[in-house]
This record gives C-alpha cells, sequence and structure tokens, in this order.
C-alpha cells in the first residue's frame, strides 16, 4: 500500500481531478493487480490531496508502472503540483515491502 501526499497549486486542482479520475479509473478497470487506487481532497486544507494505492504484489506494482496511463501522467501531474509527492508504504502483517518505481518515471 502506498499513500501518496500531494500538494496542487489551486489554479491546477481542476487539471489534477481530472488526471486522477483517469487513472484511477483506468487503474482499476484494466489493472488486476491493483486491489484499491483512488484519491482524495483534504477537508482541512484544500491544497492537499492523497492517493491510496493498494497493490497485491511487487509484480502488480511494476506492471502498473508500464501503463501508457502512469507513463504518460506522472510527467504532468508533477506540473500540476508544488514540490514532489511524499510517498509512504505500509504492508500488512508478514509482507515485505516492494519497490516503488517513482523514480524512474519522475
Amino acid at each position: 500500500t502506498f499513500i501518496v501526499h500531494l500538494q496542487v497549486l489551486p489554479d491546477n486542482a481542476e487539471a489534477f481531478e481530472e488526471l486522477m479520475t483517469y487513472v484511477a479509473a483506468m487503474s482499476n478497470e484494466h489493472e488486476p493487480g491493483v486491489l484499491y487506487y483512488a484519491f482524495a481532497k483534504s477537508i482541512e486544507d484544500a491544497d492537499t490531496y492523497v492517493a491510496v494505492e493498494v497493490y497485491r504484489d511487487q509484480d502488480a506494482v511494476a506492471a502498473h508502472g508500464d501503463t501508457e496511463w502512469v507513463r504518460e501522467s506522472v510527467p504532468k501531474s508533477l506540473a500540476l503540483i508544488e514540490g514532489m509527492p511524499r510517498i509512504a508504504q505500509y504492508v500488512s502483517r508478514g509482507s515485505d515491502p516492494v519497490d516503488s518505481r517513482f523514480e524512474e518515471l519522475a
């Protein structure tokens, strides 16, 4: 599970939400290894968003990074946010961490 915190510039919020809606839909519909992929906006800080990504295993993480929609969306999302995303990984009991491929895509 990855939880990603992003600061979105106010003028970019609509474009960011459209991009994330597309990526979430494509990931959930076309990637069997994606168990859950969604984003939400903070009610306390209107410029803060979080994406929650849950994958079956390392192969699912790798496959996600290889999709056309992810490869195209990362540069677009980086242009819409302030700074870099803050990515935190969480694992279920008995599970090993997986390698994020974000650095390869950024």
